[in-house]
């Protein structure tokens, strides 16, 4: 049993060790800012070594129906292109194909992946590892509570898809209120933009302090198709009578949100593309040996413009560490 062991393995290294073919799996598409980040750092770490060919699910504009099929083409190029490793960004690709992934014993890591990625697994995985993504709320009620020390209630708002779920139940464990820093924010789920424009017309009303604006490209319009994302952060930016902060940096800028103690897509794409050389590198070693890596990093990220028009002044450390995007 130990010598088929050892053969299984050296021949898998073998197979591995020559081939410069990497598949990129993205759960959402290119244009989107998140998805934009990551691939720059992963062709910007990988691409001078290896081949890389992207795919994109496409799962913030099609129907959830259309997410197994296209699983089954990404799968299809997969098999097609036989790579020596492949990444899955976000939680749809690794929902979808972590599971054939193992099966075909292809390396591969993860990235952006809100929840326990264990739970897409019949069994824990041999070939596959990576990088796990968390909004950073606690952090962000910190520094909520330091620019505005008499907030008392916030709102924060997501759209209905399949990461903004994972969050709720995985990051706020599934409680819509939440009291943190003597703040009670209230954690709503908005699957149109019709319900998003009533919670954002109510937050005078229900004597919110501010919004922390979540995720929203999923967001669906009066035919059911997706809302343009641009179209609902400047329409909430707006409509708003007090300030809004962000999760994820794709949301601050003049017209959108003040900013935020933020995720960025580059952050994630840097530190899958570290594991994939790890990986790569060392053909012996299973990728299941790598711990999968809770990235806790963020970074200040806040829009001159929008701190500016709510008269919002940070505090000489904040301001020093921070980035400015306009």
């Amino acid at each position: 049993m130990k010598i088929l062991y050892m053969f299984l393995l050296f021949s898998f290294c073998n197979v591995y060790a020559a081939n410069t073919q990497i598949v990129v799996v993205e759960s959402y598409h290119k244009e989107y800012k998140w998805d934009a980040e990551y691939r720059k750092k992963i062709i910007d770490r990988l691409g001078r070594q290896y081949k890389i060919t992207f795919f994109e699910m496409n799962t913030k504009r099609l129907p959830p129906a259309e997410a197994p099929r296209m699983a089954e083409k990404a799968l299809q190029l997969i098999d097609e292109i036989k790579p020596a490793l492949v990444m899955l960004g976000d939680d749809a690709a690794l929902e979808f194909l972590g599971e054939k992934i193992e099966e075909r014993a292809i390396p591969a890591v993860y990235l952006g992946i809100n929840k326990n990625p264990r739970s897409y697994f019949k069994k824990n995985p041999k070939y596959i590892s990576g990088i796990l993504e968390r909004p950073l709320f606690q952090r962000s009620s910190y520094f909520i509570k330091s620019l505005l020390p008499k907030a008392k209630k916030v709102l924060i708002l997501f759209d209905g898809d399949r990461t903004s779920r994972i969050v709720f139940n995985d990051s706020f464990m599934g409680h819509s209120s939440l009291i943190l820093n003597h703040i009670t924010f209230d954690v709503k789920l908005c699957n149109t933009f019709e319900e998003w424009k009533k919670e954002i017309a109510g937050v005078s009303v229900n004597n919110y302090d501010a919004v922390v604006v979540g995720l929203y490209p999923s967001l669906k319009n009066e035919k059911g198709l997706n809302t343009d994302s641009e179209e609902v952060i400047a329409w909430t930016n707006s409509h708003l009578d007090k300030p809004a902060f962000a999760f994820w940096d794709f949301a601050v800028g003049k017209g959108k949100s003040v900013g935020g103690f933020v995720l960025q897509g580059a952050t994630q794409g840097d530190a899958a593309a570290d594991m994939a050389e790890k990986i790569l590198q060392n053909p012996s070693r299973l990728p299941s040996s790598y711990w999968p890596v809770f990235l806790q990093e963020g970074a200040f990220v806040f829009s001159r413009h929008e701190l500016a028009r709510w008269k919002i002044q940070l505090p000489a450390d904040m301001s020093k560490n921070a980035i400015f995007v306009d």
